[in-house]
C-alpha cells in the first residue's frame, strides 16, 4: 500500500510545473529510496550531480560517506528510508555545480515531501544538515551546528539532527564529530526499541 502511493506520489513530483529554479532537464531523476515499512527516514537536502547520474540519493563520496556511517550506528540502507527536502537538483554556473536549495525551492517541495512523510509515517526522522533541519521545523533559530546530535521531539516525530555526511568531505575536522553522531544515533536507536 505504502509502495504504491509512494509511486503515484513520485508521479506527481515529475510531473511538477512550480517555477522555481530547480534543474527539472529529463524530470525527476532520483526517487526517494529505501525500506517504505521502516519507522526511520533520513532526511536530506536535495539530489546532486551525482544523483542525478546514478538515480539514487547520497551516491557518489556523499553516499560512501553515509554507508560508513550508517555501519557505525549498525544500521544499513535497508533499515532507512532516504527523502529529500527539495526534489529537484539546485545548481549553478549553468548547471555544472551543485548549490544549496534556495528558499523557493525548499516552499515550492514543502507539500511534496509532507505527502511523503505522511505516506511513510516515520516515528524517527534523522536530518542530515541545516537545510533539512530548518525544513522539518527548526527554523531560523536552530542551527545544525549547536544542536547536532541531540535528539527532540517535533509533532509526532523524534527528530535527531546530524550534519550532512558530504561536510566531511569539505571539512575533514568534523569526520569524528559525524562519527561520534553516529555511533550516539545508534545507541539512542537501540533504547528506543527497549
Amino acid at each position: 500500500m505504502k509502495e504504491k502511493a509512494l509511486q503515484q506520489l513520485y508521479q506527481r513530483i515529475m510531473d511538477c510545473r512550480c517555477p522555481c529554479p530547480g534543474e527539472k532537464t529529463g524530470g525527476i531523476l532520483v526517487r526517494d529510496r529505501g525500506n517504505p515499512a521502516t519507522r526511520i527516514v533520513f532526511l536530506g537536502e536535495a539530489p546532486g550531480g551525482e544523483e542525478i547520474k546514478q538515480g539514487i540519493p547520497f551516491a557518489g563520496q556523499a553516499g560512501r560517506n553515509l554507508a560508513g556511517y550508517l555501519h557505525l550506528a549498525g544500521l544499513t540502507r535497508e533499515d532507512i528510508f532516504i527523502v529529500n527536502t527539495v526534489k529537484c537538483r539546485p545548481t549553478r554556473n549553468n548547471g555544472r555545480a551543485n548549490r544549496k536549495p534556495g528558499a523557493c525551492e525548499i516552499k515550492y517541495c514543502a507539500r511534496w515531501l509532507d505527502e511523503e512523510l505522511a505516506i511513510l509515517s516515520p516515528g524517527v526522522i534523522v536530518t542530515l544538515g541545516d537545510v533539512a533541519l530548518k525544513r522539518l521545523g527548526g527554523g531560523k533559530s536552530m542551527r545544525i551546528g549547536n544542536c547536532h546530535g541531540r535528539p527532540f521531539v517535533l509533532e509526532r516525530y523524534a527528530v535527531f539532527p546530524m550534519y550532512h555526511p558530504a561536510a566531511a568531505i569539505y571539512r575533514r575536522a568534523l569526520a569524528e564529530v559525524i562519527e561520534r553522531d553516529f555511533i550516539k544515533l545508534g545507541n539512542w536507536l537501540r533504547e528506543m526499541k527497549q
